[in-house]
């Protein structure tokens, strides 16, 4: 489930295995800041990603290639370059991670068509273990996503619930604005406290960003 420590199940290995551990993700905020908190445990880590300068993708490239780094993270798109893909089937790659993996499926409800590329990597890869992470798979999907990684059938598969204590859902009526304004207000008090309490934070989902304002 979100939050139940999927990312740690590549992290850790890639600091024992030795070599660099290859992790798929769309997300480069979310690459962003693992490779953030990873270089703060002083592991060696990077991401490639289109919004990087194209300099700074050639210094990381040659790092990479040098081995100086326990894991990479890079974007799927990254997967197309012919230079990144070279690069890789050259790496002592001890594992292939593949985030928010539901991406490669067609049924999965964020279809990214690069991540398709996906199982020619770890066809290039061959001697490397394989993990697929993802919160959000049905049955169909889970099929789907051993199918495009080329892996058997039979590939284990570990599944957990997402039920958890601290999470609670409520659904209210609000009949006006003025009455949903209340229930926001309300909602809020009680989840931080009075203005100034310190108590937490919260986030406030709207239809727009001014009504999203309106609440600050």
């Amino acid at each position: 489930p979100t939050g139940g420590g999927k990312s740690l199940i590549y992290q850790l290995p890639a600091t024992v295995l030795g070599g660099t551990t290859i992790v798929v993700s769309p997300l480069v905020s979310l690459m962003h800041d693992q490779v953030a908190a990873l270089e703060a445990r002083g592991v060696r880590a990077t991401f490639l990603a289109a919004t990087l300068d194209p300099d700074e993708v050639k210094r990381r490239m040659s790092a990479l290639g040098r081995g100086e780094y326990q894991l990479a993270y890079v974007a799927p798109e990254r997967l197309a370059f012919p230079g990144f893909r070279g690069l890789a089937r050259d790496l002592d790659c001890p594992l292939v991670a593949v985030d928010e993996a539901h991406c490669i499926s067609e049924w999965g409800h964020d279809f990214r068509p690069d991540y398709l590329q996906i199982g020619d990597l770890v066809a290039d890869l061959a001697e490397a273990r394989v993990l697929a992470c993802t919160a959000t798979a049905t049955p169909v999907v889970r099929d789907e996503i051993l199918a495009r990684l080329g892996l058997p059938a039979d590939t284990t598969q570990l599944v957990r619930g997402f039920a958890r204590p601290n999470l609670g859902l409520r659904v209210q009526d609000a009949r006006s604005a003025a009455e949903a304004h209340r229930m926001v207000d309300a909602a809020l008090q009680e989840a931080l406290g009075a203005p100034g309490a310190a108590r937490g934070t919260a986030i406030i989902y709207s239809p727009t960003r001014r009504q999203t304002e309106e609440e600050q």
